[in-house]
């Protein structure tokens, strides 16, 4: 099958929609909106991390969040209004609006569905089903109730993935003292399920020594309670996450022996466990339930669950060895991308002139003269960030 992408289309849409809330938002609010960090932010591989709260107490004793400067005891929701976070994005250059654009992701830096946000998170949710269209994302662990399930069924726009985090039954207590149970975090996947929505397990982080004893029961609980997916991630560790594990009583020996280096400070290193995330892969895919090892594989899958459209994941990991190989098959798919297209884009988003392009499969060529060899890699950094939008590699080659 063959898809065509277009910057100049999603351009189009990205304007438009701006202009409809220019008319309707006051001007003390679009100057908020544009001074956002939601307008300057990069997208991460799994989209755009959108806030609809800062900090979290749940006190997970995994969580870095502390080591990034947030609060680790208290939680408030956001200060941006909902057209206010629409307009936010919109105003961001790397952001693009519409089911072919970026990639949207709630719950990085706080809890989505506290008490004390979630709110916040449906507001902003319904914004992006109003204004955006974008494919939506979140990761949970509290327990969701039959009404807030109606209300993000009800969103008829956006594809949204639920991801439900569960990486333990034994020290859930231990590891996660104020959060709720994993058996409410199940019923949340059946309720979830139950309304149509494509819920998936969180399994993530996966620890060595300490819940790599339950990966088959996880998966499994989470299937028969209507998990269509599970996202496998990695683990990384600080010096506060290590001395808080320990403080608990859990033998970091294991943890120690994978670490790439010593943290020092608020360094966040990340602990090689391969083995333990294909352990999961291949249990998952015994049990038949489709495993990922990115979030945004997640999503992709999903877009295609509920809106029946296959296409590429904007994270290309099919061409980076990160592919597990779902039913999206996104090698498979021929993204079809107009030459003119692509130097316009450049041209527009970095004011970049290039000489010529050639486009494969896979890639896109840029030729280019008289580069030294740090501004190439300065260069390929940026040109990078358009790879999404075109679902191709983008490559600088000097003529």
């Amino acid at each position: 099958m063959s898809i065509e992408l277009s910057f100049k289309r999603l351009e189009w849409n990205k304007l438009v929609t701006k202009s409809k809330l220019e008319r309707i938002m006051s001007h003390e609010s679009l100057i908020k909106a544009k001074a956002d960090y939601h307008a300057n932010r990069r997208p991460r591989p799994c989209g755009l991390t959108i806030h609809s709260g800062i900090g979290c107490n749940l006190q997970c004793a995994y969580c870095y969040v502390e080591d990034m400067g947030f609060n680790f005891k208290n939680i408030r929701p956001y200060g941006l209004e909902a057209n206010e976070l629409a307009y936010s994005l919109l105003s961001n250059p790397i952001f693009f609006p519409t089911i072919y654009g970026t990639y949207l992701a709630f719950g990085s830096v706080t809890e989505p569905f506290h008490p004390l946000v979630i709110k916040r998170t449906l507001a902003y949710l319904a914004a992006v089903d109003t204004w955006l269209g974008n494919p939506c994302q979140f990761s949970t662990k509290f327990y969701i109730n039959e009404d807030t399930v109606s209300q993000l069924s009800s969103l008829r726009k956006i594809s949204l993935n639920p991801l439900i985090t569960i990486i333990t039954f034994e020290k859930f207590k231990k590891l996660e003292p104020n959060a709720p149970s994993p058996d409410l975090r199940l019923e949340t996947i059946k309720s979830l399920r139950k309304s149509g929505l494509k819920p998936m397990l969180f399994l993530r982080p996966l620890i060595p020594g300490v819940n790599d004893n339950e990966i088959e029961e996880l998966i499994s609980l989470s299937k028969e309670a209507g998990a269509y997916g599970v996202v496998v991630g990695g683990f990384r560790v600080t010096v506060r996450i290590l001395k808080r594990l320990e403080s608990l009583g859990v033998n970091t020996s294991e943890i120690k022996k994978r670490m790439l280096k010593k943290p020092k400070g608020n360094e966040q290193i990340s602990v090689m466990i391969n083995d333990l995330k294909e352990k999961a892969i291949e249990i998952a895919k015994d049990k038949g339930i489709i495993p990922f090892k990115s979030a945004c594989c997640a999503n992709t899958y999903n877009l295609m669950l509920q809106k029946g459209l296959r296409i590429p994941c904007p994270n290309l990991c099919f061409l980076k060895n990160f592919c597990s190989d779902c039913p999206v098959s996104c090698r498979e798919i021929d993204v079809k991308v107009d030459e003119e297209d692509v130097v316009y884009a450049l041209s527009k988003v970095y004011g970049l002139k290039v000489q010529d392009v050639s486009i494969t499969k896979f890639n896109i060529y840029l030729y280019m003269q008289n580069l030294s060899k740090s501004k190439l890699r300065k260069l390929n950094k940026k040109v990078g960030l358009l790879e999404p939008i075109f679902r191709k590699r983008i490559k600088i080659i000097l003529k």
